[in-house]
C-alpha cells in the first residue's frame, strides 16, 4: 500500500504537467499566429521606444529584457527575442492561473486553471505586444498574494506590474473594497496610501526617464460613434462571441463566491469604462486582465455544481488586517 502512494502521485505531477505543457503549447500556438502590426513594430517598442505610437513606448519592462537577451545573443532578431520572452511570460501566467484556481476548486483545481487560461487567452491574441500576456501573470500574482494574506509582497508585485502595463491602477480599489470591513482605519489608509505611492513612483520613473509620445490615446470619441463604421461593429460582435460566455458562466458563479472574488469583479466595470475612454472595444485584449477574476468565479460554480464545499475568504481578510496590526503584550 505504502508503494503505491509515490506511484499515484507521480501519475497526479505527469497528468498536471502535461495540462500545464499542453495550455501553455497552445497560447505559444495563437501566438505565432498573430502579426506584427505597424503601430506596434519591435525594432520601435525595442530600440526607439520614444518614438512609439501613444502609451506604447512606457510599458518597457518586457521590451528592456528582449534588448538585454539581444546584448547577450546578438544572432538573435527582434521576433526571436518577442517570442523568448514570451514563453517565459506563458510558463508564469499559466502555472500561476492553475495556483489561483486551485484555491477555490482544490480538486483538479489546478488543471482547471491551465486549460481555462489557454482558452481564454488565446482568443485574445491577434497582434503581438510584449505586455498583454504578462497583464494575466502580474494581476494573477497579485490577487493570488491578496487572498493569501501576503499583502507587502502584493505591493512588491504591485509595482513590478505598473512597469508592464499601467492597467495595475485598477487593483487598488478592488483590494481596498475587501480589506475596509476587516483592517484597522489607520493601516487601512496608510496600505491604500503606499499602494497609490508605489503605482504613482513608477509611472512618474518610467515617464521621465523613458521620453515617449502621448501617455494616452483618448478614443472616447471613437467609442461613441463605433457604430458608424461597419467594419467596427463586426469585430466587436465577433470578440462578444468570444469572451461574453465566459462572463456569463463567471456571472453564475457570483452567488457561491467569496466575498473576495466579488471585490475582485469590481475590476470588470473598471476595464469597461478605461476601454470607454482609452481604449478599443474591437479588441478582445482590453479585457485580459478579468482573466483570473473570471476564471476564480467560474472555479466557484464548478465547485458548487459537484457539491464540493464552497471556498471561503482567505488569509487576506481579518488575519492579515491583524498582521499589519502591531502585537500586543501578553500577560
Amino acid at each position: 500500500m505504502a508503494s503505491s502512494t509515490p506511484t499515484l502521485q507521480s501519475r497526479w505531477f505527469w497528468m498536471r504537467f502535461t495540462t500545464a505543457f499542453a495550455a501553455a503549447s497552445a497560447i505559444l500556438w495563437a501566438l505565432e499566429h498573430g502579426w506584427e502590426a505597424d503601430f506596434y513594430k519591435f525594432d520601435t517598442i525595442m530600440h526607439h521606444p520614444g518614438t512609439a505610437e501613444a502609451a506604447f513606448g512606457y510599458r518597457l519592462m518586457l521590451p528592456s529584457l528582449a534588448v538585454l537577451l539581444q546584448r547577450m545573443v546578438p544572432s538573435l532578431t527582434d521576433h526571436n527575442c518577442f517570442i523568448a520572452t514570451q514563453i517565459l511570460a506563458i510558463a508564469v501566467t499559466v502555472y500561476l492561473c492553475g495556483e489561483w484556481a486551485a484555491q477555490f476548486l482544490p480538486k483538479m483545481g489546478r488543471e482547471f486553471g491551465y486549460i481555462l487560461s489557454a482558452l481564454m487567452i488565446s482568443q485574445t491574441i491577434d497582434y503581438w505586444t510584449f505586455y498583454d500576456i504578462a497583464i494575466v501573470a502580474f494581476w494573477t500574482a497579485c490577487l493570488l498574494l491578496l487572498y493569501r494574506g501576503k499583502l507587502w509582497l502584493y505591493l512588491a508585485v504591485l509595482t513590478a506590474g505598473t512597469f508592464n502595463h499601467e492597467n495595475t491602477l485598477l487593483l487598488i480599489p478592488c483590494a481596498l473594497l475587501y480589506l475596509w470591513p476587516t483592517m484597522k482605519r489607520s493601516r487601512f489608509f496608510l496600505f491604500a496610501a503606499a499602494q497609490i505611492a508605489a503605482w504613482c513612483a513608477v509611472r512618474f520613473l518610467v515617464v521621465h526617464y523613458t521620453p515617449s509620445g502621448p501617455i494616452f490615446a483618448n478614443h472616447f470619441w471613437d467609442n461613441v460613434h463605433f457604430w458608424r463604421f461597419y467594419w467596427k461593429r463586426q469585430s466587436i460582435f465577433l470578440n462578444a462571441i468570444g469572451y461574453i460566455p465566459w462572463w456569463v458562466l463567471a456571472a453564475l458563479g457570483w452567488r457561491r463566491s467569496p466575498r473576495f472574488l466579488r471585490c475582485v469583479a469590481f475590476s470588470l466595470p473598471e476595464l469597461i469604462v478605461i476601454t470607454f475612454i482609452f481604449g478599443k472595444f474591437n479588441e478582445a485584449r482590453q479585457f485580459v486582465a478579468f482573466i483570473p477574476g473570471c476564471i476564480g468565479l467560474i472555479a466557484c460554480l464548478v465547485c458548487d455544481r459537484l457539491g464540493l464545499p464552497l471556498p471561503q475568504d482567505g488569509r487576506g481578510s481579518a488575519p492579515a488586517a491583524a498582521a499589519l496590526q502591531p502585537r500586543q503584550a501578553t500577560t
